[in-house]
């Protein structure tokens, strides 16, 4: 391999390059990026519409700022599957693709659906629409079929991927086994956060975004050149 030759694909063997450094800086930002989500949207996941309507309308600023959080999510989520799948491949090739793959497009679907009702809250308030007209907006979005599909596929799609890559990690020694473990345990706590409590949703994906710093960490720590 040449000196300025990078291989994305296959995990880094003792040439680690600047590439690789700075996607294994990004593994851990999608996670990051949705628990400050969570800390600075104004209302809870499971309010009702009259409930979380003029909570959102009382904190706009701190809506705008949630939404650009859900925009470095969409942009960094992928890249934090692929690195912590290349890694969980090591030691699992089957489970760390599998895993790999499902949390890659979980991701994506909740990027896709994430910002919809943000955007609806935001652009009502600007409109200088009233709660029921903004209710009557919301009520058309949730007859559009995507954002809804979506908002229903992420969820088995991420928490399988997230199992899976958790145990092929822990199978494959490629990361301390804590660090596995946080992943599956993550999950249990961003759902429940939506019913209890916004910050119990953030420290669920802290524990994710932990162990995919572990992996990206793992990805560039050199390794022996395989034999030739």
């Amino acid at each position: 391999m040449e000196e300025n030759d990078v291989d994305l694909i296959a995990p880094p063997s003792a040439q680690v390059t600047r590439v690789h450094r700075a996607l294994a800086l990004l593994a851990p930002a999608g996670p990051l990026a949705m628990a400050a989500w969570a800390l600075l949207v104004p209302y809870a996941v499971a309010d009702a519409p009259d409930v979380w309507i003029p909570k959102a309308a009382a904190g706009v600023g701190r809506l705008q700022l949630a939404m650009w959080m859900l925009l470095v999510f969409a942009l960094t989520a992928g890249v934090g599957a692929i690195v912590t799948g290349l890694v969980a491949r090591r030691g699992s090739p089957g489970l760390g693709t599998a895993g790999m793959a499902l949390t890659y497009v979980g991701f994506a679907a909740l990027g896709f659906s994430g910002a919809g009702y943000d955007a609806a809250a935001v652009a009502s308030r600007q409109a200088g629409l009233g709660q029921a007209a903004t209710e009557r907006l919301l009520a058309g979005l949730d007859a559009f079929q995507a954002p809804a599909l979506g908002g229903a596929v992420f969820v088995p799609l991420m928490f399988l991927g997230i199992v899976l890559l958790a145990v092929a990690l822990w199978r494959g020694r490629q990361v301390p086994r804590w660090a596995a473990a946080l992943m599956p345990a993550s999950f249990p706590l961003v759902m429940a956060g939506g019913f209890v409590a916004m910050p119990v949703n953030a420290l669920g994906w802290l524990l994710l975004a932990t162990g995919f710093g572990a992996a990206g960490a793992a990805w560039v720590r050199p390794r022996p050149a395989p034999a030739v």
